[in-house]
């Protein structure tokens, strides 16, 4: 410790030592702080996905030739699962109409037949409600509706549609809307399949793709729409107790069900978003490690010139019989205890930051830009353990050159000269 404090005309190596302290914090709290961001927005980000997609799916290559039933019963073999349950989906044209029947606004979207009740499966999806509930989908509401001019109340099986899509077609609670199956319009023959539902529920997930384009309707409902459609997808949906599980559960379904199922876990879905996440929270990690490597050239810097201004007190130490290993061991703890105070500063300051950040929510974001109005965080003592070790070992390794240099002071040439 007294070696890095220089004597009083030579104070620049204890300014070098500072900046490389100073350097060695900046960098570790600058990467804690951006890991603790990019964990936390890559939870937030798999649990909005997750809402409204199941942990595995099993898909039907055989479209509506598909008994749940007894593919149910094989899957309740499997360790592992919570729920299973039916659902369809495909592509289909929303219209709404005026006051006087007309069409509106026609937007396209994506149906899917869920069964409501006592489903786990949705039990997310419960939590983005902005009005409604999920038991709308299994009830018949009253509608006004007007056919040929002619105005008359009917019961309309409920729907739950996204925010953005619901302003998009000019759509509040209550009001009708015309579900058609675009298949039946290709051929151009007969009349086109459509059915009307109302409007029983509203959602808002954060993600514009899911909120401008998801409608939510019961099985029976969408199966009677959909019964002809090419397109139709049908298969179960499951939740499973460890969601990092996914993938292993989901390869011993496909050996079980093989031959006319497809089974696809969230982060087979998902795959590209999430290897680009972490490609990302790898790069940052490298990047910002360039600050703690810059502080390490520093470090290198200041024991350098500390051996060649104490290489007077080295030789006079090694001629009363210090070994030369003892005085590297000198500047190795010299480069750990810069290494260690300076780490030590910059992860506890990113705890602290990170800790206020994701507490009250200090960083603002617009939420029509992002899927979330502030930016979260979620705190792992892996990230900063990881940080700490990275950064002690470069500032070790920094030490080494200074070290190996006053390991290899003759003592005889420095006292003859000096």
């Amino acid at each position: 410790m007294r070696y890095l404090r220089a004597r009083r005309r030579e104070r620049f190596v204890s300014l070098i030592a500072i900046i490389s302290l100073a350097g060695v914090a900046l960098g570790t709290f600058a990467l804690t702080v951006v890991l603790s961001v990019m964990t936390g927005f890559q939870e937030d980000l798999r649990q909005r996905l997750l809402a409204f997609n199941p942990h595995i799916t099993v898909q039907s290559t055989n479209g509506a030739a598909f008994d749940p039933a007894q593919v149910t019963r094989r899957i309740d073999t499997v360790p592992g699962i919570e729920a299973a349950a039916p659902y369809v989906s495909s592509q289909v044209m929303a219209v709404s109409t005026n006051a006087a029947g007309v069409p509106a606004y026609v937007a396209g979207g994506v149906l899917r037949g869920v069964v409501a009740k006592n489903n786990p499966v949705l039990a997310e999806l419960k939590l983005t409600l902005k009005s409604g509930a999920l038991d709308a989908l299994d009830r018949d509401f009253p509608a006004a509706v007007t056919d040929q001019g002619a105005k008359r109340t009917v019961e309309l099986p409920g729907a739950i549609i996204g925010d953005s899509l619901a302003f998009e077609l000019g759509l509040r609670m209550g009001d009708p809307v015309v579900l058609i199956s675009p298949a039946s319009l290709g051929g151009g023959i007969g009349a086109p399949r459509l059915r009307r539902f109302v409007l029983g529920g509203l959602f808002h997930s954060g993600m514009f793709q899911y909120d401008s384009s998801l409608i939510f309707v019961s099985l029976k409902n969408a199966q009677a729409l959909l019964a002809d459609d090419p397109q139709l997808e049908s298969g179960l949906e499951l939740r499973v107790r460890d969601l990092f599980a996914a993938p292993r559960i989901g390869a011993r379904l496909a050996r079980l069900l093989d031959g006319g199922f497809t089974v696809t876990d969230w982060t087979q879905a998902n795959e590209a978003l999430f290897s680009a996440l972490k490609l990302e929270t790898f790069t940052y990690f490298l990047v910002l490690m360039l600050i703690v490597l810059v502080a390490a050239f520093n470090i290198v810097a200041t024991l350098v010139m500390v051996v060649m201004e104490r290489r007077k007190e080295i030789a006079i130490l090694r001629t009363m019989g210090a070994r030369a290993g003892s005085v590297a061991a000198i500047f190795l703890c010299e480069g750990a205890a810069l290494g260690i105070v300076g780490t030590a500063v910059g992860v506890l300051g990113g705890l602290v930051t990170s800790f206020l950040i994701g507490k009250y929510h200090l960083i603002h974001l617009p939420p029509d830009m992002f899927m979330v109005s502030a930016v979260p965080v979620r705190l792992y003592a892996v990230n900063f353990v990881a940080v700490a070790v990275a950064a002690v070992v470069l500032c070790l390794a920094a030490a080494l050159y200074p070290a190996f240099k006053a390991r290899t002071l003759s003592p005889v040439e420095i006292i003859r000269y000096e």
